[in-house]
């Protein structure tokens, strides 16, 4: 019998050396400066940081780190929120904008992916409704992504009503055409780069843009849904508009990092650890059954699992990290289900339904729904 350490070892092998599509890692299914067709489950919020900086001061480049070179930060950081499946809602803040009036850069965003399904092939689609708060400007992003193989394809046209922060009584009405390509070595690992820039609007505008490029190395962190990117780009906001134009004459350095929460009832728990102590299932008289599947050692307990229509199944997650429920074909989806934590699911129709878990794809089970 495997120690969980070693079963923990083995799949963590296993993993890395899989190709298998991870899609709920949203660094590794995007590129640099395209968030893709991606959105939060529902109920869990994302803290999103993109670092970027330059090296100033006379032939100064990122070899002077730890010399006297003078680091110039470009930081973007973005809370996304899962409104129900499909949609959610996000901010984005830029503390060190170069293409707003003011150095603190807001924007404020609604996406829905009314195309979302993951598969060699499949169309993605989304619509990100946005208002730069700092600029004045409405703006907009229609994404569609598909994946061949290894190769992401993505790519994404974007409206503005006011971009830049120009004159009153200057023309600022701008189109912006992206494209992006990604090509995964595994499971966790992505080469990605894609290119953007002003394709409509007027004179004042194209003189204040220059055709925006990100090249980048993105990570997914075996055994927990969190990504981590390298990256090299001529971009510094994070906002619709900072992504949708380059700095002329200027190389960024940078890194971007994922933290899903998943679901805010968690947080509440560090100021009453007494209701992560495990109580045993109780079911009243004339209340539907309720089954319990373990999650363990990276691993469903019940690889499969008989039970009546009616059945409520409830997964228990005793492992130290994060893990889902979520059906192959659609049917139910949990959020991150934390150490202790706990997902029902009532199965009202026969049938056989295969799940898996979205942050470890190598955890596999079934339930079978009998009459």
């Amino acid at each position: 019998m495997r120690s969980g350490l070693e079963t923990l070892a083995l799949a963590c092998l296993l993993t890395l050396l899989s190709a298998e599509l991870a899609s709920a890692q949203p660094l590794t299914e995007r590129t640099p400066n395209l968030a893709g067709t991606w959105v939060s489950s529902p109920r869990a919020l994302h803290f999103q940081f993109a670092h970027r900086f330059q090296t100033t001061g006379e032939n100064a480049d990122i070899s002077d780190l730890f010399g006297d070179a003078r680091i110039v930060n470009y930081p973007t950081f973005e809370l996304s929120y899962g409104l129900f499946s499909g949609a959610m809602a996000s901010v984005r803040y830029s503390s060190n904008s170069v293409i707003a009036d003011n150095f603190n850069e807001w924007q404020l965003g609604l996406k829905y992916a009314p195309l979302r399904e993951v598969g060699n092939g499949k169309i993605r689609l989304s619509v990100l409704a946005a208002w730069n708060v700092t600029n004045e400007s409405f703006d907009g992003e229609l994404a569609a992504e598909t994946t061949l193989g290894p190769v992401l394809f993505s790519t994404a046209l974007r409206g503005f009503s006011s971009m830049l922060a120009l004159e009153d009584s200057v023309s600022a009405g701008a189109m912006a055409l992206a494209g992006g390509l990604g090509v995964k070595l595994n499971r966790y690992v992505t080469l990605a780069g894609d290119v953007s820039g002003v394709v409509a609007g007027s004179a004042a505008v194209r003189d204040r843009t220059e055709l925006g490029w990100g090249a980048g190395i993105h990570f997914g962190i075996p055994f927990t849904p969190h990504t981590f990117s390298i990256m090299a780009t001529n971009v510094t906001s994070g906002t619709l508009q900072g992504v949708s134009t380059g700095i002329k004459g200027q190389l960024f350095w940078g890194f971007e990092f994922t933290v899903p929460f998943s679901g805010f009832a968690r947080w509440g728990k560090i100021f009453k650890p007494d209701e992560l102590k495990e109580t045993p299932p109780t079911t009243a008289a004339g209340e539907r059954p309720v089954v319990e599947v373990e999650i363990q050692s990276i691993a469903f307990r019940e690889e499969t699992l008989e039970i009546p229509v009616g059945t409520t199944v409830r997964w228990v997650n005793k492992d130290p990290v994060a893990h889902t429920s979520t059906s192959d074909d659609g049917v139910w989806e949990s959020p991150l289900i934390g150490p202790g934590e706990t997902f029902e699911f009532t199965f009202d129709t026969p049938g056989e339904f295969t799940y898996h878990c979205v942050p470890h794809p190598f955890m596999k089970a079934r339930v079978v729904v009998t009459d």
